[in-house]
């Protein structure tokens, strides 16, 4: 009730003044005024303010205008918005790697609507004097337990273990200072930068590894292809051949069953044996047209003599008449 009296107090003082006939009236205004300017108190959104009467706790001003005793209370702020806190440790993992563990802590003060001294606003004012200081401690404690707990493998696989942690116990510890914790991020891990070189160079060779494996198989699936696709064009080559040789054989037949009937006196070897004079003589023709300067050479060869030893047939075979 005090505090309504005394800036109603303060604000009556000129016109007091002015009905006993005090002709000191001006400076009477202008002492009020520095009163009055003393005895409010705005308080802006997402903060609040302690009041102290006397150096000992009274209440909390929220937000908008309010007015205190001026000389006798004194106040603090507190802000009730969430703030980022950043924090980096380093540890040694099980396997002597100095490890770093980077986080971001987002906290705020929650405001419970208790003006009293179990209130999380008077915790937070009155119970730690710095918040981040205590956070750091922390989570430094905890993480440094936990990094020496893991080798340097298995610590990047561990990031929602350590954020379940530290939340927890962090949590528990901002309570007690009348803090609340929103939420706590893993921002970054990290080792010493030799072993991170090391460990990019292992990746990098099992990179180049499973690439040379992989042009090797299609290296092999390749030469595998080309092998099958050489033995389906050789037996298309020979059942091409085959099948030449046949049609060869069975006009052979043919010209050998004409000529017979023609002159039923020549046996079938002589006939058979005309017949690839023949074709030896269209062959040599052949290359005779096609190359100008074309030369033959016969390896054990008697044509000429077998073909003049023919009476009936010489004027075909015979080389007097071919050159």
């Amino acid at each position: 009730m005090l505090r309504y009296i005394v800036p109603l107090f303060i604000i009556l003082i000129p016109f007091i003044w002015i009905l006993f006939g005090v002709m000191w009236w001006a400076v009477a205004v202008v002492i009020d005024i520095i009163l009055i300017a003393l005895s409010v108190r705005v308080v802006s959104p997402n903060n609040v303010r302690t009041v102290e009467f006397l150096g000992r706790f009274d209440r909390i001003l929220r937000q908008g205008l309010n007015f205190i005793i001026p000389f006798l209370e004194t106040t603090k702020t507190q802000a009730l918005y969430r703030r980022n806190f950043p924090v980096e440790v380093e540890g040694i993992t099980s396997d002597n790697v100095t490890a770093y563990i980077g986080l971001n802590v987002i906290y705020y003060v929650e405001d419970d609507n208790n003006n009293t001294r179990d209130g999380a606003i008077y915790k937070s004012v009155y119970s730690i004097d710095d918040a981040r200081t205590m956070m750091r401690s922390t989570i430094d404690e905890q993480l440094r337990g936990m990094i020496v707990a893991f080798s340097h493998k298995e610590i990047f696989a561990k990031r929602e273990e350590i954020w379940e942690t530290i939340e927890e116990k962090l949590r528990v510890r901002l309570a007690s200072f009348g803090y609340k914790l929103d939420s706590i991020q893993v921002r970054d891990v990290k080792l010493d930068s030799t072993v991170m070189m090391a460990m990019n160079k292992v990746v990098e060779t099992q990179k180049f590894k499973e690439a040379a494996m992989n042009e090797g198989e299609a290296e092999k699936i390749m030469k595998v292809k080309q092998a099958e696709a050489e033995k389906e064009s050789k037996i298309l080559l020979w059942e091409g051949m085959a099948g030449q040789r046949t049609k060869i054989a069975e006009g052979f037949k043919e010209a050998v069953d004409m000529i017979k009937q023609s002159d039923k006196s020549l046996n079938a070897e002589k006939i058979l044996q005309f017949l690839l004079d023949s074709s030896r003589i269209e062959t040599l023709w052949n290359i005779g047209s096609e190359w100008q300067n074309a030369k033959i050479i016969y390896l054990n060869e008697d044509l000429e003599w077998r073909g003049m030893s023919l009476t009936k047939w010489d004027k075909l075979i015979a080389w007097s008449d071919l050159m």
